[in-house]
């Protein structure tokens, strides 16, 4: 198995076992927030979703934020949602907004944030896929090119794990609470 492949196998273990986690949780699981400064998990899965969507499209490639899966394939008009210019850098993926502008974030079922990801993730495995390591390991376009595009593929990998473990969490706490 190759680095590529080996990326590829994280990404499906990931995504496997947040369907499977999600596939028992109740709506009012997914939208209940631990404590007024904390996400929900729909929320959650959002940045997931979209700190790959920006690693990937804007800082590994250098395409313009119009390039993301968000907008083009409709999600931003969808949802009604245009996440650019808010938070950390001005990259709309959930990292340094304040309460309120999390609060202003239209509210997504599972289903359709799960589709996101869905779509996200089967980018990030097709450009894995037909990427070779030589190119992975040049630099990436974001960062001022301090990190490669494999980088990007990588910290973004690892904050869905990490996240995932955090859904886990504010389940457990859910279910604490009504028992």
């Amino acid at each position: 198995m190759n680095a590529n492949e080996v990326l590829i196998d994280l990404l499906e273990d990931n995504r496997r076992r947040l369907h499977r986690a999600l596939s028992i949780m109740s709506d009012d699981t997914v939208l209940w927030k631990p404590d007024g400064s904390a996400n929900n998990i729909v929320v959650t899965i959002w940045h997931m979703a979209r700190i790959f969507d920006v690693f990937l499209t804007q800082q590994a490639n250098g395409d313009s934020s119009d390039e993301v899966t968000w907008f083009r394939c409709g999600w931003a008009e969808k949802i009604g949602y245009d996440p650019r210019g808010i938070g950390q850098y001005g990259w709309g993926m959930l990292t340094g907004y304040t309460r309120e502008e999390v609060a202003a974030m239209p509210q997504m079922t599972s289903e359709q944030v799960l589709e996101y990801l869905d779509e996200v993730y089967n980018t990030v495995k097709v450009y894995l896929a037909c990427t070779s390591m030589e190119k992975l390991q040049t630099p990436a376009s974001g960062f001022d090119g301090k990190y490669t595009k494999y980088q990007c593929i990588q910290m973004a990998l690892l904050d869905n794990v990490r996240h995932l473990g955090e859904i886990y969490a504010i389940e457990a706490n859910w279910s604490r609470q009504i028992s």
